[in-house]
């Protein structure tokens, strides 16, 4: 089947039919070589079939946006919204044009919200540096001016790659989503990113930070390092997720959308079962106040209507106060903020005197390494940590272990040998 041979009615009802179909069936699976049935199906079509019948290919870009239209609506309707605009939310009008329709763009492609303002900050970074203000500005933009602008994020900024990166994909996004063309071939100067073993401390180290560490920050800090998680995990715990009849805790919405079980450990039972409690008194006080509301993933909340109310969706370390969803101007009772336990965690390391660069992944890396150590096997490490591959979980083997050092240092032989 090769373009020349249909017409574009024909074409487009293939098409529409293959890429509904598919999406209603949970989304397009990966090929062995990575592509997807919805790129080697564009690519059935736009291909020549040879030479001869080679032709241009872009009165075929109205037909491929009217497919990336009809996913993202199927994708909202699967979240529970009915129209586009109810999956979009509030669009600040002062911000803007070309960062309203970012974020729109953004919001009905289905990403999170931290990947939105990530994105966002980037495309802003890039309009200071070319001095755009407006949407119409970039009908000058080309390949050219963001490979200029990530050579100077590597040379002039020093950046590190993994901010390189983050601004090479959100141009990407907007060039695909917002300006409904192709970036172009970019071969900027990339950053440097060389192999970086984990900063690990030692049980010793490790309990004087968590003896540093009170209430709910204790809390967290022995989830991060007694199960493994990641800050961001620990503080999106609900009281559902929490199984004391068997011992585990589940971890939902991970990195890349994931989900996995942990054991709960012992040391854990008694404090839960408290913050349990303290979170159950604090829900009843919000609902006898008619303010008990949660934000629900997936549209939840319409779809069950008086769940956002219920104690078991009720986040595990809530906030304090009240705070108004950015996307919908609903008001609920979130989790803890981000950098709440970073603040607490700084002030016990340095209470301690540990001169190690300690952050809230620290624990995480404690937990693989420290296992790794005890003899664990590595399969059983990446499923606790719910990596993908286990060369991920690898970079855990370079850590080395204290008791099992082999190595004698020449400069201590030759101490010994001249007997000092």
């Amino acid at each position: 089947m090769r373009y020349t041979e249909r017409t574009h009615s024909e074409m487009e009802f293939r098409l529409v039919f293959l890429l509904v179909a598919g999406n209603r069936r949970g989304g397009f699976r990966r090929l062995p070589s990575g592509d997807t049935y919805e790129g080697k199906i564009v690519e059935m079509f736009t291909k020549p079939a040879s030479k001869e019948q080679e032709r241009s290919t872009d009165d075929l870009q109205p037909l491929r946006t009217k497919m990336l239209d009809i996913i993202q609506i199927e994708r909202a309707r699967d979240g529970g919204y009915d129209t586009i605009e109810e999956a979009v939310g509030k669009i600040n009008p002062n911000e803007p044009d070309v960062i309203q329709a970012f974020r729109r763009a953004l919001r009905k492609d289905g990403l999170k919200l931290p990947t939105e303002r990530a994105y966002v900050g980037k495309l802003k970074t890039f309009m200071y540096d070319r001095g755009l203000t407006c949407l119409a500005d970039f009908d000058r933009i080309s390949a050219t001016d963001v490979e200029a602008h990530l050579t100077d994020l590597a040379v002039d900024g020093n950046v590190a790659a993994t901010t390189q990166n983050g601004a090479f994909y959100a141009l990407l996004k907007f060039f695909e989503l917002v300006l409904k063309r192709e970036m172009g071939r970019i071969e900027a100067i990339r950053a440097n990113k060389g192999k970086q073993i984990p900063t690990v401390l030692s049980p010793p180290e490790v309990e004087a930070v968590l003896d540093g560490l009170t209430g709910v920050h204790l809390v967290i800090a022995q989830l991060l390092y007694g199960c493994g998680m990641r800050i961001s995990e620990a503080l999106r715990l609900r009281l559902k997720d929490i199984d004391f009849a068997n011992r585990l805790i589940e971890i939902h919405q991970s990195k890349g959308g994931k989900s996995r079980i942990v054991p709960m450990p012992e040391e854990l039972v008694e404090p839960l079962h408290r913050w349990v409690n303290s979170r159950s008194a604090l829900h009843e006080h919000d609902l006898a106040a008619g303010r008990a509301s949660v934000w629900l993933p997936h549209a939840l909340s319409k779809k069950y209507p008086s769940a956002h109310r219920e104690l078991r969706w009720q986040y595990l370390f809530a906030s304090s106060r009240l705070a108004r969803d950015p996307r919908t101007g609903n008001l609920h009772r979130h989790h803890l903020h981000s950098e709440t336990f970073p603040r607490h965690l700084r002030r016990a390391v340095e209470a301690t005197g540990i001169l190690k660069h300690v952050t809230s992944h620290t624990f995480r890396h404690c937990f693989a390494t420290h296992l790794l150590h005890n003899g664990t096997d590595i399969r059983k490490i990446q499923k606790l940590l719910g990596h993908s591959d286990v060369k991920t979980t690898e970079i855990y083997t370079h850590v080395p272990d204290p008791k099992r050092l082999e190595v004698v240092s020449p400069l201590d032989r030759l101490a010994t040998a001249c007997g000092k």
